[in-house]
């Protein structure tokens, strides 16, 4: 049998749930390297997001980034010289009036030993950039609303606020991530973003129908605790969620690998990173964040408090604590048992037919074998010894029992037949 189906049947299972203390201390160092690395050294938005202009050329001659500097002024706030084939020399400014933006392209061009007209502007207003940062928070604001919305109509309030608050722990990790290692957030990202939303509430959702599907039976009697079937809920579907998962995360990593670093492609960076690192964030918090903190909050609830009480006290008290025996009253049973026997014979002899009293024979014919007088005297005895059935069979005529046969009826016999 596979590790996946001992699992779902619980005969392997990993004590998620219990060691929850382990998994939040993780969590919370998580979240706060991320929220530190948001503010120092902070996010790297890109044009889109802030406006500016955005110089590319391709030199002629070797070109090195003092030079670039030289030759631009401080205007200039990211300088870049890729090492790519063909080198590209990338400036981005602030919004700058057409005359400077003259003024940084003849001089990008002088350095580069290009044209004027080799030199690329991509020109971008503040108000268009606070305007696509605008909507992407209210995008993602929108997103939050609906998703508990869905999940207390479709499960409960608790389980809504367990998802978006693994929902949050996925994006503040994914900030962070983008921020320590100086990714340029574009719309790209934005997108990248709420696309691992999506990826873990699907396996969050998944866990908790499980969850729900466990605990709907529990009663007052049960003998497994809220936290004990949320634990078996996750064990049951840890391997559904690792291997959708990893099935995700590996075109998404051939994606980063291939796409960005071998062909070149920065959008495809910034995508597939925040993809990847979402995404990878996502089945951590849908198994180790999001159920245990519903088991914490649902174990607090009376009914389930009580039961918990009970299945821990019927632990320590040991197998057959749950139903004791009654102690016998003395001479209770002995009575019992006597009147039952009393009852029973008296019902045996209730049913069981007297046979009736055997016809005297005259001295004469005492040696003559009667084959009716044997039938008949049998005949009762047979039903004294059979068992008593509910509706008895009506008995039949004298003239039916048996067929008449040839021989000459005895003396007895025939006084009996009149």
């Amino acid at each position: 049998m596979s590790l996946a189906s001992r699992m779902y049947h619980g005969e392997t299972s990993f004590d998620i749930v219990g060691r929850r203390r382990l998994w939040f201390t993780i969590s919370g160092l998580l979240v706060l390297i991320s929220l530190v690395s948001l503010v120092v050294p902070g996010l790297n938005f890109g044009i889109d997001f802030k406006g500016g202009a955005v110089f590319r050329v391709q030199p002629t001659t070797e070109v090195t980034e003092a030079q670039v500097r030289e030759a631009v002024g401080s205007a200039a706030e990211v300088v870049q010289v890729t090492e790519d084939d063909p080198v590209q020399v990338i400036v981005q400014t602030e919004e700058l009036a057409p005359a400077e933006v003259a003024r940084i392209r003849a001089g990008l061009a002088e350095v580069a030993g290009v044209e004027t007209n080799g030199v690329s502007t991509d020109s971008i207003g503040s108000k268009w950039g606070s305007a696509v940062s605008r909507r992407a928070v209210i995008a993602l604001l929108v997103f939050l609303v609906v998703v508990v919305i869905y999940v207390s109509l479709r499960m409960e309030f608790k389980m809504a606020v367990a998802a978006l608050v693994a929902l949050l722990h996925d994006l503040i990790i994914t900030a962070g991530i983008f921020a320590l290692a100086r990714f340029e957030v574009t719309p790209a990202s934005v997108i990248a973003l709420l696309t691992i939303l999506g990826y873990s509430l699907y396996d969050t959702v998944v866990v908790f129908d499980k969850v729900r599907e466990n605990t709907g039976s529990l009663t007052a009697m049960s003998r497994t605790t809220y936290s004990q079937a949320t634990n078996l809920a996750v064990n049951q579907t840890m391997m559904r969620s690792l291997n959708t998962s990893l099935a995700s995360l590996l075109p998404i990593l051939g994606l980063l690998l291939v796409g960005s670093y071998l062909l070149g492609a920065e959008t495809l960076k910034d995508l597939a990173l925040a993809l990847f690192v979402g995404v990878a964030a996502g089945a951590y918090s849908s198994i180790f964040i999001a159920p245990p903190i519903v088991a914490m909050w649902k174990e607090k609830e009376p009914r389930y408090a009580q039961l918990r009480a009970r299945v821990e006290r019927l632990a320590t008290q040991g197998p057959g604590a749950e139903r004791p025996e009654r102690p016998a009253r003395p001479g209770a049973g002995s009575t019992r048992s006597a009147a039952g026997s009393a009852a029973a014979r008296d019902g045996r002899s209730r049913r069981a037919p007297v046979p009736p009293p055997e016809p005297e024979l005259a001295p004469d014919d005492e040696q003559e074998p009667v084959e009716d007088e044997v039938a008949e005297t049998a005949e009762p005895a047979a039903v004294a010894q059979a068992p008593a059935r509910r509706q008895p069979p009506k008995p039949r005529p004298t003239q039916q029992r048996r067929k008449p046969s040839g021989r000459q009826q005895s003396r007895p016999a025939k006084r009996r037949r009149r």
